[in-house]
């Protein structure tokens, strides 16, 4: 395990390579899912879509994981979030969420969590395996959702706001410049009353 990429052309068919090397470009996340920040209560939804590199007749999947360590990640340099990297061993903090598989060379599908809790905050992965080659490929985008318990109104709110800015009505979702809770890293999700697929 751990090879990817495209497979290696014969040497001497030039042609063939540059056909195979132009489909192996081909091949990319569409729609990646977006970093999150919202409050207790509310809906959340994740899309990620990505299209092969090859003809319609062969199989891809797509999976969500919800990755309960996720400060490991977080420390590593931002252009690594959303972009296409090879798949690593599966961690055993990884829950995996659901599967899509199709024969084709597009696949799509969209995570929406019901009414969220602190408990649903995290990493979220997206993960395709594409088996369009001789080799199979496995590619990967995350997103992080953020999820702030509400507050009750009052002097609290004033002290979330940053100087000049206003709140734009009296309901903590719509104070400008929060600032962000970090959470305890010992907690769980609880996705058999808070993930709806």
């Amino acid at each position: 395990p751990g090879h990817f990429g495209c497979p290696k052309p014969i040497a001497f068919l030039h042609l063939f390579f540059v056909i195979s090397f132009s489909l192996c470009l081909a091949a990319l996340f569409t729609e990646v899912p977006h970093d999150i920040r919202t409050h207790s209560g509310e809906d959340v939804e994740m899309a990620c879509s990505f299209r092969g590199a090859g003809s319609p007749s062969y199989s891809l999947e797509i999976q969500w994981w919800y990755i309960k360590d996720h400060q490991d990640w977080q420390e590593k340099p931002g252009h690594i979030i959303n972009n296409v990297v090879p798949q690593e061993e599966t961690s055993k903090d990884a829950t995996k969420i659901s599967v899509v598989k199709v024969a084709g060379s597009n696949i799509s599908h969209k995570l929406r969590l019901s009414s969220v809790k602190t408990s649903d905050e995290g990493t979220y992965e997206c993960r395709v395996i594409d088996y369009s080659g001789t080799v199979v490929q496995r590619h990967r985008v995350r997103a992080y959702l953020q999820v702030e318990s509400e507050r009750s109104q009052g002097s609290d709110d004033v002290q979330l706001q940053e100087p000049g800015h206003r709140s734009q009505g009296s309901h903590p979702h719509q104070t400008e410049g929060r600032e962000l809770k970090k959470r305890s890293a010992g907690s769980t999700i609880d996705c058999n009353e808070s993930c709806v697929l």
